[in-house]
């Protein structure tokens, strides 16, 4: 095969063309830091930095929820502590009744003491984050819980998506947590007393008049009613201790796989500048030697050999 002055010339061009592009790619990396500055670098490793970058970038967003749903949580637990002690407060009173239910000066200090805890309770059960009843469901336009107690909020759960496909409730319902359900599930009382779910406000209100009317049996009912009503308050308090556990292992486990995606993104894209350097000064003079070599090849004709 004869090879021409132009076939030569041509592949002399298109060596020169590589090394500068070679060269030039080195050099784009070194300044921009990044192994890869644009898809067609490397397709492959590109959609594969896509994919993990759009995996923190979805991390981030459920770390957003999990911090919002833990300082709810909080003030719900912060809130289930204050009701936990009134209602110890309550079972102290209602027990020392059973004995002195006709002392009209016990009498007086009971219900006067009740009716304030009560009071407590149901300011508790308004509790707010900002603008937002904790105790209050999706209705937030007015307080859960009248001055009487009657609740008007909702008991649908309150969810924040921790992962794809998986959430966790943050609010316990006001109607279930001191009225028993909606609607209000009313005191027991004989056999149904000590029962659970417990109508909390009402259990207090038929204490209160069990106790003005000096009616021991009711005071029993009463005493009953107490003890379940101050387990179903430490039942909410199990569970919100329970999602806030259940919130930090998936804040824990969202925070490795993000430091684990960032470590492989950076193996990826990240110059190694050493390697980068060297691989630059040889390129370099690779492309300097080509154009010597290029010259001097094309100063050569026929005249050169006669």
């Amino acid at each position: 095969m004869r090879v021409t002055p132009g076939m030569t010339a041509d592949n002399a061009l298109y060596n020169l063309q590589q090394g500068r592009s070679k060269l030039d790619q080195l050099q784009e990396q070194i300044a921009s830091g990044s192994v890869i500055n644009r898809p067609s670098d490397d397709p492959i490793s590109t959609r594969q930095i896509l994919a993990m970058q759009n995996g923190v970038t979805e991390g981030d967003q459920y770390l957003s929820n999990i911090e919002k749903g833990n300082i709810w949580l909080n003030i719900t637990n912060t809130a289930l502590t204050g009701m936990s002690s009134i209602m110890a407060q309550v079972k102290t009173i209602a027990s020392n009744m059973i004995s002195t239910s006709t002392d009209a000066n016990m009498i007086a200090n009971a219900t006067t003491n009740l009716t304030q805890l009560k009071n407590q309770l149901i300011d508790l059960g308004n509790t707010q984050i900002g603008n937002q009843y904790v105790f209050g469901g999706f209705d937030n336009s007015t307080a859960p819980f009248d001055a009487s107690g009657v609740f008007s909020g909702t008991d649908d759960p309150m969810k924040v998506d921790i992962a794809r496909n998986s959430s966790v409730a943050i609010n316990i319902t006001g109607g279930d947590l001191l009225r028993g359900g909606t609607p209000a599930v009313g005191a027991g009382s004989g056999a149904t007393a000590g029962t659970r779910p417990a109508d909390i406000i009402d259990s207090i209100d038929k204490l209160i008049a069990a106790i003005t009317s000096s009616s021991a049996a009711d005071i029993v009912d009463g005493v009953k009613n107490m003890k379940a009503s101050a387990d179903q308050i430490a039942a909410a308090q199990s569970t919100v201790a329970g999602n806030m556990m259940r919130l930090d292992n998936a804040k824990t486990m969202i925070v490795n796989n993000q430091n684990t995606l960032k470590n492989i993104i950076s193996s990826k894209q990240n110059v190694d500048y050493a390697k980068a350097a060297t691989e630059l000064s040889q390129q370099q003079t690779a492309f300097e030697a080509a154009l010597s070599a290029t010259a001097k090849i094309s100063r050569l004709s026929l005249l050169d050999y006669i």
